[in-house]
């Protein structure tokens, strides 16, 4: 659920893009990171 909306969700995927570069790892490594995960939450919060 996470990949996708990485995937069709372009402000989403900045922000992990961002976040992966700033910490020197992959968007795949970032995606399971705490803090992103919380971030999703918000953009899919309704």
């Amino acid at each position: 659920m996470i990949r996708n909306e990485y995937v069709h969700n372009k402000k989403f995927r900045d922000y992990v893009d961002k976040y992966a570069k700033n910490h020197g790892i992959t968007a795949n490594e970032a995606l399971e990171h705490e803090l992103v995960r919380q971030v999703f939450l918000m953009y899919t919060d309704v």
